[in-house]
């Protein structure tokens, strides 16, 4: 599903990928990780379309992100490190507003909004404001933003940064229930036992993935 091909990238002058190369397969749950620094965040920004590598190439669904950005958009669910919501409006006017981003409209917009606050358990306080919802449940909401197009690919940046337990378990839950139903999911995270349960993991450094492999190898 994911296709990284020798990419490289610099960043204010410093080398941030120098030949990176990697295979996703559909419905993996691929756990990235490395020390601060090590180009994580960007990786997922150049998956997401948001960024473009400066060479090489990087394929979504067969879909170029260099040439054909706007439709890999539309097969990623992309969730970044900071949390992207309107603290004014409540979590249920949130979910409406990205999914008109999405293009979704009328009884379908309603029905994806329903389903993902049903998915992150918050149907209870969707009409409260993020201002009023703790950390663990913005990321929540967060997640439920990224899902409501029925994304064929999730790219999560630190989802669980800062949450309780309880959030951090059920968030998991939930992107193992995704990679199971046959998305593909790239996830970030320094909580080591969230990578170890990933199908598989990589390990940024140097520039390039120092190790691939399952977490009993």
């Amino acid at each position: 599903m994911i296709s990284i091909v020798d990419i490289t990238k610099t960043y204010k002058k410093r080398p941030v990928f120098t030949g990176l190369s990697v295979e996703i397969a559909a419905g993996e749950l691929f756990g990235l990780t490395g020390e601060n620094g090590a180009g994580k965040s960007t990786l997922l920004s150049i998956l997401a379309s948001v960024l473009p590598p400066d060479a090489g190439e990087v394929w979504i669904g067969g879909k170029s992100v260099r040439q054909q950005g706007n439709e890999v958009k539309r097969l990623v669910g992309y969730v970044p490190q900071e949390v992207a919501l309107y603290s004014a409006l409540s979590g249920e006017a949130n979910l409406m507003f990205w999914g008109r981003m999405y293009g979704l409209r009328g009884r379908e917009l309603t029905a994806r909004t329903t389903e993902a606050l049903a998915t992150v358990q918050m149907e209870d306080r969707r009409h409260d404001p993020i201002s009023a919802y703790s950390g663990g449940m913005k990321r929540r909401i967060n997640l439920a933003a990224a899902l409501l197009h029925n994304p064929r690919v999730l790219i999560l940046d630190e989802p669980t940064a800062g949450v309780d337990m309880a959030s951090r378990s059920h968030i998991m839950d939930v992107l193992k229930e995704k990679s199971r139903q046959g998305v593909t999911i790239v996830y970030t995270s320094h909580h080591m036992e969230e990578i170890m349960a990933c199908d598989r993991i990589g390990v940024l450094k140097d520039g390039t993935l120092a190790v691939s492999g399952t977490a009993g190898n």
